[in-house]
């Protein structure tokens, strides 16, 4: 039961990674079609990121109160529901840019607890001695939908516009809300003593932050990753003004480059995967998100599709290096009742800066250019990688893991103890 419900969670992941891939590439083109603004392109990922942000820090809790799997059929449908608004205005003839961004908001607002909810799950249905493996073949899906996905999205957009885009989004997550309702049952979160009251929910809130206090090692890490995708983000969402002005191509063009970064995360799954565990953490993980921001920095300078086709390559293969072993320390350091805050507060630190990198790529891309966007984008996470590695508590996280692992069976013992006796 355990192998079905993780292939039932792969699943649900790839099926939801690659109807997002149809979904974000066709809505950010209705908007440059509408508006004609790269402005316009970063407010669409703010008003996607902020909603996201606010429901990981308030909405944290429920991932451990509620049935995991049911919580996530629920998400996955009022994202369905937000997908359906553009598209049957779009059907309509009557769309307007409102409805784009309401539904970013709100799809963006369920996907801050989807992920999240998912990684609280994998722990209990993995083989703990091998969780960079069972996370690095979830990753490797979402790689290959996301391989899949852009490419054949960016084909259809231009032989047939948005809309048929954002119907396959809408095919794929109703695919995904029916993968989770056959899913085995599976125990239910441990009941909560008391009644609701909003003292103990935020307190339960707290407890998320609790780990990443107990861990600053960690809590680094994460603040590494909110950096690097901070840059990310900003690349990506003026990835249309890049092929359509720089490059000079249509939305095929894009679609390969999305497609290109997929195949080397699936490259670099493969060799990670191949490496097993690895002892020297903090190096593999900064080195890694240093070398794609060099990456980054060199495709601003050198406007050409050849190139940029293997800076993305590159930073593909790079980027799992990084988000597997995350993920793994994660999975073996998070106490079991915690898992649900704790991942949800890890995407939220992750997260936090997405929203203005976005809005503010598109500011810099729109004063300065996309390539000067590019090289700014890839100079501040080398940079910070760089002095990262100077940090010498960071070094907790290389070598054998069994002392820490202990360390948190034990607090969440604790967290769980003290929740019961302030609800009493």
């Amino acid at each position: 039961m355990k192998k079905r419900s993780y292939y039932g969670l792969l699943s649900t992941i790839s099926l939801s990674a690659f109807g997002d891939a149809f979904g974000l590439l066709a809505m950010e083109w209705l908007v440059y079609e509408l508006t004609g603004s790269k402005l316009a392109m970063g407010a669409l990922a703010l008003s996607s990121g902020i909603p996201e942000l606010l429901l990981r820090l308030l909405g944290s809790p429920l991932s451990d109160r509620l049935h995991r799997v049911r919580f996530m059929a629920c998400l996955a449908a009022i994202r369905l529901l937000a997908i359906a608004l553009p598209l049957g205005m779009g059907l309509a003839g009557k769309l307007q840019l409102w409805h784009l961004f309401a539904a970013a908001s709100l799809s963006g607002a369920c996907a801050a607890l989807f992920m999240p909810t998912a990684m609280a799950v994998i722990p209990g249905v993995a083989d703990s001695r091998k969780l960079v493996r069972a996370f690095a073949i979830i990753d490797g899906c979402k790689g290959a939908a996301a391989l899949l996905g852009p490419a054949l999205a960016g084909v259809l957009t231009a032989a047939s516009g948005a809309l048929p885009a954002l119907s396959i989004n809408a095919v794929c997550y109703t695919a995904a809300i029916a993968t989770l309702l056959c899913l085995p049952k599976m125990p239910k979160p441990s009941p909560r003593s008391g009644t609701f009251s909003v003292p103990a929910y935020m307190r339960e809130i707290a407890e998320g932050f609790t780990f990443y206090k107990q861990f600053p090692a960690m809590l680094t890490i994460m603040m590494m990753a909110s950096i690097s995708n901070l840059s990310s983000v900003a690349v990506w969402t003026m990835m249309v003004p890049y092929v359509r002005e720089v490059l000079h191509r249509d939305a095929a063009a894009m679609g390969t480059l999305t497609t290109a970064s997929a195949l080397g995360t699936l490259a670099g799954l493969g060799i990670i995967s191949l490496l097993g565990e690895i002892k020297r953490r903090r190096f593999v993980m900064l080195g890694s998100l240093g070398a794609i921001g060099l990456s980054t920095a060199l495709w601003g300078l050198i406007p050409s599709f050849p190139f940029a086709l293997a800076a993305v390559f590159a930073a593909g293969v790079l980027g799992p290096f990084f988000g597997s072993l995350s993920s793994s320390l994660h999975g073996r350091l998070v106490p079991g009742n915690l898992q649900g805050r704790v991942n949800s507060i890890r995407f939220l630190i992750g997260g936090s800066l997405q929203p203005f990198g976005a809005f503010a790529g598109g500011a810099v891309a729109e004063l300065y250019g996309v390539p000067a966007l590019f090289l700014a984008a890839g100079l501040l996470p080398l940079l910070c990688a760089g002095l990262a590695l100077l940090l010498p508590g960071l070094k907790a996280l290389d070598g054998d893991l069994s002392a820490l692992e202990a360390k948190t069976r034990q607090s969440g013992g604790t967290f769980v103890a003290q929740s019961a006796i302030a609800e009493q």
